[in-house]
Order: structure tokens, then sequence, then C-alpha cells
């Protein structure tokens, strides 16, 4: 499956966050920013489970309860 992270503000660094993570079978693979969206390939889970999940990481940076963004499937 596919999803979008729309932002502004750190795109470098919601883009690492994501592709860093390997837990529980579940990975990120980056592929392309058009504008303010990055698109991202999902593996491992699906639907409204790897939104929440993509949302719960961002919040818990140290910059996530402070961005503006939004998660959506492609």
């Amino acid at each position: 499956m596919k999803i979008y992270v729309s932002t502004a503000l750190k795109a470098k660094e919601i883009t690492g966050l994501l592709t860093s993570y390997g837990e529980g079978g579940v990975s990120f693979t980056f592929i392309k920013k058009t504008g303010l969206k990055m698109e991202f390939e999902v593996a491992g889970i699906e639907g409204a489970a790897a939104i929440d999940l993509v949302k719960k990481l961002i919040r818990g940076t140290d910059y996530g309860p402070a961005l503006y963004f939004s998660v959506s499937e492609v």
C-alpha cells in the first residue's frame, strides 16, 4: 500500500524517521516528494493501521506535537 505524508516542514526528518523504522515486520520506503506530499510504500501493515502508526511515530518526536501534517492513503 502507499501513503502520503503532507507537511510544509521537517520533510527530511520525517523521511528519515519512517525509512529507519523496522519493528514488527513493518517497513516504509520513500518513493518521491511532490510539493508538500511525500509518498511512501508501506509493507507489513495495511489501511487505517498504517496511517495511525505513521501519525503516532511523527507525534512521538520532539517536533511532532507542534507540527501541522496529514497522512492519507494514496
